[in-house]
């Protein structure tokens, strides 16, 4: 997953403003880089994940995360959901099944 120019600039912009207000060092950043690049996982997300940085924090920096933020927690929602209605299908029919 190869990142936008647009989530660069706004991983850039995110990743400097941290820096400057002294939230995350500059190895901090490069370790959120490297994600970002090598992985495509979003510089907030990395810096959530490994603990470096609270939501609550990231969304006060830079207030347009707020939406991206709501948008892979709807995500993460529907799979769970999904994932629910697998496991009830497969059993549904493991019952059917036996039946026969």
């Amino acid at each position: 997953m190869s990142p936008t120019s647009e989530q660069e600039k706004q991983s850039e912009a995110l990743l400097a403003t941290l820096i400057e207000k002294n939230i995350i060092t500059a190895a901090q950043a490069e370790v959120v880089r490297y994600d970002f690049t090598s992985m495509g996982v979003p510089s907030w997300e990395s810096l959530t994940v490994r603990g470096w940085v609270a939501q609550t924090v990231l969304v006060e920096q830079a207030p347009w995360l707020g939406k991206s933020m709501d948008e892979e927690s709807e995500k993460a929602t529907e799979r769970s959901a999904y994932e629910q209605n697998l496991r009830r299908y497969e059993t549904l029919m493991r019952e059917i099944m036996e039946d026969v």
